[in-house]
């Protein structure tokens, strides 16, 4: 999945401190700015070419039903792109047969955060049932994420840029991958949508939630 957060961005992509806004995108705390690349994963790790905001690249795996391999290094001549310890639990996702919820926007908080869920949306007529195990973290610094997870690449370095409730989340390492999707976020957690591809029952949403320890 890509905050990617792994969000994300990043997969799709964070102690609180003061936060400040800045014109045309939410408040981002600790002095970084909204509108310049943190799942969420990328920030993440999910299913479909998307992740976390934080791992778009282990989501075929998950979507398979495959479990991805454990990791958090940067695998035999990969690039390692932070040195973030990946502490957090394997996670398995979830495929649900519903559209996937509105998201909020709000203020992204500096500091580490786990991945807690990972749920693809496959609409109303989509798959139901288990859909892989994951484990990420990310390390939200003003605009940028670091992300560390059991998928391929094992590391990544993204910047997250928010706009309302979507935002766009850009790798700087190992590539220059570039998602789009929604978020919410609060003083103790962080939810990024991405698409998670389509299927013979139509197009899915990716949701990885992120929270702060």
């Amino acid at each position: 999945m890509k905050l990617g957060l792994a969000l994300m961005c990043t997969a799709v992509l964070a102690t609180a401190c003061s936060s400040s806004s800045s014109p045309g995108g939410p408040a981002v705390a600790d002095g970084g700015e909204a509108g310049v690349a943190s799942e969420a994963g990328a920030i993440g790790d999910a299913g479909g070419d998307g992740g976390a905001l934080a791992d778009a690249s282990s989501g075929d795996a998950l979507a398979d039903g495959a479990s991805a391999e454990s990791g958090g290094d940067a695998g035999d001549g990969a690039v390692a792109c932070n040195v973030l310890a990946n502490t957090a639990p394997q996670v398995t996702g979830a495929q649900v047969a519903e559209n996937p919820p509105a998201m909020q926007g709000g203020t992204v908080v500096d500091g580490t955060y786990f991945l807690t869920n990972l749920t693809i949306y496959t609409g109303p007529e989509g798959p139901t049932g288990a859909t892989g195990t994951s484990d990420t973290t990310i390390q939200i610094t003003g605009n940028t994420i670091q992300v560390v997870t059991n998928g391929t690449p094992g590391t990544r370095t993204e910047t997250f840029a928010g706009t309302g409730s979507t935002f766009t989340a850009t790798d700087t390492c190992p590539d220059a991958t570039v998602i789009q999707g929604a978020y919410t976020a609060t003083s103790t957690s962080f939810v990024v949508q991405f698409p998670g591809g389509a299927d013979d029952a139509g197009a899915r949403t990716v949701e990885e939630t992120f929270a702060k320890q």
